[in-house]
């Protein structure tokens, strides 16, 4: 079994604020999204995990990333574009992306993504977008 415990890499938390009326289509959209690139996460991550608040409202996305520089590509690619567009299309605020530093990390991922409106990831049909806290 490989190790658990994840100390020399960064990780994300993300939030999405689903409208309630859309919680299906998002929810559908999402789970294509993540089941079609289910090896690739397994082969570059070393966490992945996904799931809804306690009020069913707030859909949370945690991600660990073995390499910046694949999530950086990732995030450059027309389907990621695309498909995380749709999703922010099913939100009535902005994705808020938390940032932490493994323990033995610098503190570079803060500097490569500053506080405010991300630059690196779309806009949904509705204007919005993602903001790291």
């Amino acid at each position: 079994m490989p190790n658990v415990v994840t100390i020399n890499s960064n990780a994300f938390i993300s939030r999405f604020h689903v409208k309630p009326e859309c919680k299906q289509q998002f929810a559908a959209a999402f789970d294509t999204l993540w089941r079609g690139a289910e090896g690739f996460m397994n082969e570059h991550c070393h966490f992945v995990f996904y799931g809804w608040d306690r009020t069913g409202r707030i859909f949370y996305a945690i991600e660990s990333w073995k390499d910046e520089n694949v999530t950086a590509a990732l995030r450059q690619s027309d389907e990621f574009k695309s498909q995380v567009g749709t999703l922010m299309g099913y939100c009535d605020a902005p994705m808020e992306m938390e940032l932490v530093a493994g323990i033995e990390t610098d503190a570079s991922v803060f500097t490569l993504y500053p506080q405010g409106e991300s630059q690196v990831h779309p806009r949904g049909t509705n204007g919005l977008g993602a903001i790291f806290l």
